[in-house]
């Protein structure tokens, strides 16, 4: 009776025990979301470590649509602004907005990832902003305390993802008329 009190609950084990499910790909889209997502949140840590008289931001979509122009324009040229002939794209397409009015400080940055690997918002994420922290100009940015306001975009070309953050203040200005 013995070996037959073994088998069966070989059988049953066998079969209870969980069959690998295979896990759907991730489109690259949800990847970049989760990347913005994870940004958004470590700048936030980052503005308070370097000023603590930083405002906290709100993601603005007026921004968001900005920055998302800036880095689709990076990755359709593969290429930062610098030297554009036609000036900051960002920037730009702020102020094609009559209403808009303020400061604004931009952030670039591009990262090289292995297409068809799936993405780690947290390496991505902490890798703009490490490359952000370790440029005067950039760090600036972050540490301006009156910026309230902010819009991430991420593009890709190839094996490029390009990451464009802007920041902006109305300064306490009045609504324009």
């Amino acid at each position: 009776m013995r070996p037959f009190r073994s088998l069966f609950c070989a059988i049953v084990v066998a079969g209870c025990a969980a069959r690998p499910v295979p896990i759907p790909p991730v489109s690259l889209e949800s990847q970049l979301s989760a990347v913005k997502e994870r940004l958004f949140v470590l700048v936030e840590a980052e503005r308070e470590r370097l000023n603590n008289r930083a405002k906290p931001l709100i993601l603005d979509p007026e921004l968001m649509r900005a920055a998302q122009i800036h880095s689709d324009d990076m990755a359709m040229k593969n290429s930062f602004d610098v030297g554009n002939p036609n000036g900051n794209v960002a920037v730009n397409a702020l102020l094609t907005d009559p209403k808009f009015r303020g400061f604004v400080g931009e952030n670039s940055a591009a990262q090289y990832f292995t297409p068809g690997v799936p993405i780690d918002p947290q390496v991505f994420a902490s890798g703009f902003l490490k490359i952000w922290e370790d440029s005067p100009d950039h760090r600036m940015n972050l540490a301006f305390p009156g910026f309230d306001r902010t819009g991430i975009g991420l593009a890709v070309s190839g094996n490029t993802i390009y990451a464009a953050e802007l920041f902006a203040t109305d300064l306490g200005l009045p609504e324009p008329q």
